[in-house]
């Protein structure tokens, strides 16, 4: 971290631009840490591939926490044991077939949905750190000052897409 002292300025970093920075480094940390792993699956390249048929969804919780919880059955792709009580929290319609990967003893959908939502977070967290980063004076002159700003455009405009995408579908 570089800190810039000057004569008569109190030396380092002001302390506005300073609770900033960890509040761009926070607001990164906690929805990056859900989302990458989030991204990977969405990919089905982790777990185990399958489909599953959905029996019953409901609402569960009231209020703000209320989300819905479809029930059915899951199918590997490769044959194996299926699993008859399988539960994911997304709403699907009665008898829909979806693709997901089971990980961890959980169910996650594979589809574009998933994966461009997770994007979408993964975009805006990789942004917010880019910003964490120039407000803690990290030294962009020189070699790194272009490609800190291109990638701080191509993660504005990957988030600016995906939630275009997460909206239209």
């Amino acid at each position: 971290m570089a800190l810039i002292h000057r004569a008569g300025s109190g030396g380092g970093m002001k302390a506005k631009q300073w609770s900033v920075g960890l509040l761009c480094l926070l607001m990164a940390a906690l929805p990056g840490a859900f989302a990458v792993p989030g991204l990977v699956r969405s990919t089905g390249l982790v777990g185990t591939p399958g489909t599953f048929t959905v029996l019953v969804c409901e609402t569960v919780g009231t209020g703000r926490g209320s989300h819905t919880v479809c029930h059915g059955s899951f199918r590997p792709d490769g044959g194996g044991r299926t699993d008859d009580r399988a539960t994911i929290d997304t709403e699907y319609d009665r008898g829909e077939r979806v693709a997901v990967t089971r990980s961890g003893g959980a169910y996650y959908s594979v589809t574009p949905a998933a994966f461009f939502g997770w994007l979408t977070v993964d975009c805006i967290a990789g942004f917010l750190l880019l910003c964490a980063a120039l407000l803690f004076g990290v030294p962009w002159k020189g070699v790194l000052r272009r490609p800190a700003i291109g990638m701080g455009v191509v993660l504005g405009a990957g988030a600016v897409l995906g939630i275009v995408f997460e909206a239209a579908s």
